[in-house]
């Protein structure tokens, strides 16, 4: 024998838990988004760091100064490529790409036409840091 008593609180139940899964889930669109984390992946070339390298230059001089390349292809030794993404949070990819071309150790050409300075995680742009005893004017 069934007890409806027993089976009416389970529908109810039941319908209250269905009624409030589809309003939450229908209401989803006006909740706050999770925060994003900013993305930074590959090398981060300053201009004067760019300004500092030349042709003629060696590659252990240039890895001093810029690091590594995130990119030597093995099928183009010569070639060296730093690739730098930034994506803020939400908004769209920014993208910077630097080549540099060698003979043997010796750099021949810089291709910066895909470079782009490199914007700060803040949004404002680089100043020299303050000495730590120097007063605020």
């Amino acid at each position: 024998m069934l007890n409806h008593s027993r089976f009416n609180k389970f529908v109810i139940l039941l319908t209250s838990i269905t009624l409030f899964s589809t309003f939450i889930s229908s209401c989803a669109n006006w909740l706050p988004e999770a925060h994003r984390q900013d993305v930074l992946q590959g090398n981060e070339i300053k201009q004067e760091m760019l300004n500092k390298i030349h042709p003629g230059m060696n590659k252990s001089e240039i890895t001093s100064i810029i690091g590594n390349p995130s990119l030597k292809d093995p099928f183009h030794a010569n070639r060296w490529d730093y690739i730098y993404r930034f994506i803020p949070g939400r908004q769209e990819a920014e993208q910077s790409r630097l080549t540099l071309y060698f003979e043997g150790e010796k750099l021949i050409r810089i291709d910066d036409s895909e470079y782009k300075e490199p914007r700060s995680l803040d949004g404002s742009e680089d100043k020299e840091p303050k000495p730590l005893d120097a007063k605020e004017e």
